[in-house]
């Protein structure tokens, strides 16, 4: 037992150094190659060096800042100062490496699979299509995600007209979008009809991370925003399939300003579509207007609906497929509504938060049931071209099959918001693991609590289904309808894309471009660097039976698995470029996958 504390402490103390040692040397590192050259600040070693530098820097301005306050309150003497800093480096030392080196630890929950509730609407009640086609995106990016080299507008475009006539069961667009608008005028009790000229239709689109200090119209970032080729598609199919006059269509988020880079790529095909957002501030985009209607939360806030969601006949909301920071929490069709009232929306959060709980009340669903929102619209599509899996600004490739480490590639269409936002809810589950209380507005909204939601705030209590949510089983092939429970039960799935599946073996850890510190994963870098021993993770996807798996470091073979879970931790001491490389035998054939990292220690 004293051997073992003996070797803890060594271990911790090791660690205590190196992170003083690391951050010292990545400083000086910055700073000698850097400076007299500030072009090779953009080098991705340096981008490394500075991540790492900046994390140390942010460390000592915290700590000095501390000491600052406490010597003027007890007015030590600088005699007294020099052990003190001493003690205060060691044990700050200890306590800021002990988190740095701390294993992660995330509450993980089990979903009950195929277990319906509520009730599907929609022309086909609780059908959701997913569209996935793996070249609608370019794996490997060459700038930013936005930008046109790295998107295939003709993939996207048939990706659209795939999944509305699955949607629908109909033969070509044209029909498909005469029996989406049928369905919507008859049950809003304007007969059986399509859509007829003159119109309106406002289209969601969502924005969130497009605000900044400064001019917030010319910043370019890689966060995830809206689409501007899943845009044109959709506009493309409302103007040259339905007919709609450009001058009866708004793109709108009241709460944030539409950027120039989004702006450039949609307005000139449609310069006379509306672009309306929260400031007005750039040419093309219009300032938000308030309305007389109001949204009346269940927890007594009160906010302002814009008149171009009020003056619209119909509403699409399009999200994206996205995480949220909030509690490790999910952002889908029901949080895109956010932007789509006049004032700020942070005093909602506190609602927000309170929605992540099992049984209370959520703004989601204040939100899917207002008339003037969820009750204005026709359809949800669901943006997945690129998801997020950490947060809601930062794509991430996706790891599952059929995905196999590539951008998501996906698109969802469904009249049933419940049903669609349970699907894109299931699949970040299957990657990211959100907090089981983030789908607790699904629940909400597929059997609403008596005498809760009244956003209308006309005494009339929301007291309908606002559609079917479950579950998948994820025994089942992803491609198979089966995965839900069905028409006239659950969920109506159908997948498309099957076609473009094939298996492939998968490095789930280390992941590309990111830190690992004695194997915890710190933070995005521009390349993988790993300090200190880790262990690879290897998935083999779409292969029922494999017979071995096998472990490379610069072409040599170091460990070979013929069982799961696939893992070899790689504890040699080694330094700068190195390659991994894993390989899967099954069949009588092979797959294989590698990774170029940089190791220290």
């Amino acid at each position: 037992m004293k051997k073992i504390c003996r070797k803890k402490l060594l271990l911790n103390g090791f660690k205590r150094i190196w992170f003083h040692v690391v951050g010292i040397a990545c400083l000086i590192w910055f700073l000698v190659r850097s400076l007299p050259a500030p072009h090779r600040s953009q080098y991705p070693c340096q981008q490394v060096s500075k991540a790492i530098a900046l994390s140390y820097i942010a460390y000592w301005s915290a700590l000095f800042a501390v000491m600052a306050v406490w010597m003027r309150q007890i007015k030590l003497k600088t005699s007294s100062i020099v052990p003190s800093l001493l003690i205060i480096f060691a044990v700050t030392g200890m306590v800021f490496a002990g988190n740095f080196f701390a294993n992660e630890k995330t509450t993980e929950w089990s979903p009950i699979v195929k277990d319906p509730i509520g009730i599907p609407v929609g022309v086909k009640p609780g059908r959701v299509v997913w569209v996935w086609n793996p070249d609608a995106t370019e794996k490997d990016l060459k700038g930013y995600w936005w930008e046109e080299q790295n998107n295939n507008q003709n993939v996207i475009n048939q990706m659209f007209s795939s999944g509305l006539k699955a949607l629908t069961g109909e033969k070509n667009d044209s029909m498909a979008w005469d029996a989406l608008f049928k369905y919507f005028n008859k049950i809003h009790g304007k007969g059986e009809v399509g859509y007829r000229h003159g119109e309106k239709i406002a289209i969601k689109i969502n924005m969130n991370n497009c605000w900044a200090r400064g001019n917030p119209y010319t910043k370019e970032d890689n966060d995830r925003d809206a689409s501007p080729y899943a845009v044109k598609a959709l506009l493309r199919q409302l103007v040259s399939i339905v007919g709609i006059a450009q001058e009866d269509i708004t793109l709108y988020d009241a709460s944030r300003p539409i950027p120039n880079w989004f702006y450039d790529g949609v307005a000139p095909e449609f310069p006379d579509v509306h672009f309306v957002d929260a400031e007005g501030g750039a040419p093309g985009r219009e300032k938000v207007v308030a309305s007389n209607e109001k949204i009346y939360f269940a927890d007594g806030t009160v906010k302002t609906l814009p008149t171009c969601v009020t003056e619209a006949d119909y509403l699409i909301n399009m999200p994206l497929l996205k995480m949220h920071p909030i509690n490790n929490g999910v952002t889908l069709s029901g949080k895109n509504f956010f932007g789509s009232w006049i004032e700020s929306v942070e005093d909602i959060h506190p609602y927000h938060e309170s929605g992540q709980i099992m049984g209370n009340p959520a703004p989601q669903v204040d939100l899917l049931a207002h008339e003037q929102l969820g009750g204005k619209t026709l359809l949800y599509i669901g943006d997945g071209t690129y998801g997020t899996l950490k947060d809601h600004k930062t794509i991430a490739k996706f790891q599952m099959y059929p995905f196999n480490n590539d951008w998501s590639n996906s698109l969802f269409f469904s009249q049933d918001p419940v049903a669609i936002d349970s699907v894109m809810f299931d699949f970040l589950n299957a990657e990211a693991n959100p907090i089981e209380g983030s789908q607790n507005y699904l629940h909400q909204a597929a059997e609403p609590l008596p005498n809760t939601y009244d956003p209308e705030g006309d005494g009339i209590y929301l007291s309908k289904s606002l559609g079917v949510h479950e579950h998948w089983d994820t025994s089942v092939d992803i491609f198979s309808s089966a995965r839900y429970s069905g028409e006239n039960k659950g969920i109506d799935f159908i997948a498309i894309g099957k076609e473009y599946a094939s298996p492939a073996i998968i490095i789930t850890k280390p992941k590309e471009n990111y830190l690992y510190i004695y194997g915890r994963e710190i933070a995005p870098m521009p390349t993988t660097i790993i300090i200190g021993k880790i262990t690879i993770e290897v998935e083999v996807n779409g292969v029922l039976s494999v017979e071995k798996v096998e472990f490379y470091i610069d072409g040599e073979l170091k460990e070979t698995k013929t069982e799961e879970p696939y893992e070899w931790t790689w504890d040699e001491t080694s330094f700068l470029a190195h390659t991994i490389k894993v390989v899967a035998y099954y069949n009588g054939d092979t797959i294989s996958s590698e990774m170029k990292v940089w190791k220290f220690l």
